[in-house]
């Protein structure tokens, strides 16, 4: 079955990060930090296989120059903690070939950044070990119509439960405040709010996002290998989703060394194998046991030999769903995988 894998993370200067470097590792380029005047070189890695860079509507065309783009996003971006870009990455399922995997990303990106205003640089890898995906970057601040970087956050009246402005009072004198403003007279001041300009950053993005990956697929997908962007709980799937890998832990297999992170899904691979012999078994005991029903006068005492065989087995079956789906919810809780996917890498 194709594989479904698309995750979100922040590129950010709190944690050090920058959006160039990041630019050309994706890449496989040499650009220029004007930040920090260090020169990034990744030329020589492999697997790059294409590189594609799409603008909003209204960003200048010098913005199709990744050089160019990401250093006048970290020229714009000036606080300690600014976020310089979002990056998701997808798995490209195997059963596409090379021009259908274009076909969905470019899709994606259109549809769901680039019509809403955001600049994404996107990158095909494929090292021919069987996990080609997509690193999209985007940028996190909205374009003018006259080519230059908007704002983030915009300030607003803070309203009352009725829709009415609210007035900053005077602790003094018990009135409302005002201020003398040049050629503007007497000005009444009201409570403001700092509101994002646009909904990007919201709470529900990310699972929209993840969907509409996993509707690009579909698209391109046969009717019997469509894929799911919930996680197996919540598709109701008493499975345990294998973790991701990266080509690291799987480097160090091939080379007969132990990964921790391989073994892990070794055992999930096994723990799933049991809980799919499980659910045979109860299959096949409760079609005996209602072929048997239908006989009259059938064997009282081998009924009650088949029901309690089935009952041991509704049993273990419910306990190891129970353990199951514990542990999806706390994965889910800390964000560390959602969905169901693994072996991805940089």
């Amino acid at each position: 079955m194709p594989i479904y894998h698309c995750s979100i993370q922040i590129i950010g200067r709190s944690s050090g990060r920058s959006a160039v470097a990041a630019a050309a590792y994706r890449a496989a380029e040499k650009l220029e930090d004007k930040e920090t005047g260090l020169t990034h070189d990744h030329t020589k890695k492999q697997g790059v296989v294409h590189r594609e860079i799409m603008l909003s509507e209204y960003a200048p065309e010098e913005y199709k120059n990744r050089e160019i783009l990401w250093n006048e996003v970290q020229k714009i971006e000036k606080r300690s903690n600014a976020q310089l870009a979002r990056e998701i990455e997808v798995a490209l399922p195997r059963e596409l070939s090379r021009a259908d995997q274009m076909i969905a990303v470019r899709v994606y990106v259109q549809m769901n950044f680039v019509e809403k205003g955001m600049c994404a640089d996107w990158v095909l890898h494929d090292k021919g070990d069987g996990n080609p995906h997509a690193h999209i970057m985007l940028t996190t601040r909205p374009i003018r119509k006259n080519g230059r970087w908007g704002d983030k956050q915009k300030s607003v009246y803070k309203l009352d439960g009725q829709g009415n402005k609210i007035a900053v009072i005077d602790p003094d004198t018990g009135k409302q405040k005002v201020r003398i403003r040049k050629g503007k007279g007497e000005e009444k001041l009201w409570e403001r709010v700092t509101v994002p300009v646009n909904d990007w950053n919201s709470p529900g993005k990310a699972e929209e996002w993840r969907k509409a990956w996993a509707d690009c697929l579909n698209a391109l997908l046969p009717a019997e290998k469509q894929v799911d962007h919930r996680s197996y709980a919540r598709q109701g799937i008493a499975q345990e989703p294998t973790i991701h890998e990266g080509y690291a832990a799987r480097k160090r297999e091939k080379q007969g060394r132990a990964a921790d992170r391989c073994q892990i899904n070794r055992d999930i691979r096994s723990r799933n194998a049991l809980l799919q012999h499980l659910q045979t078994k109860i299959k096949e005991i409760a079609a005996e046991l209602a072929e048997m029903m239908k006989k009259e006068g059938g064997d009282v005492e081998m009924k009650k030999i088949k029901a309690g065989q089935l009952k041991d087995v509704v049993d273990a079956m419910e306990e190891r769903q129970m353990l199951v789906v514990t542990f999806e919810d706390e994965e889910e809780e800390d964000g560390s995988r959602t969905g169901c996917c693994a072996d991805q890498t940089d």
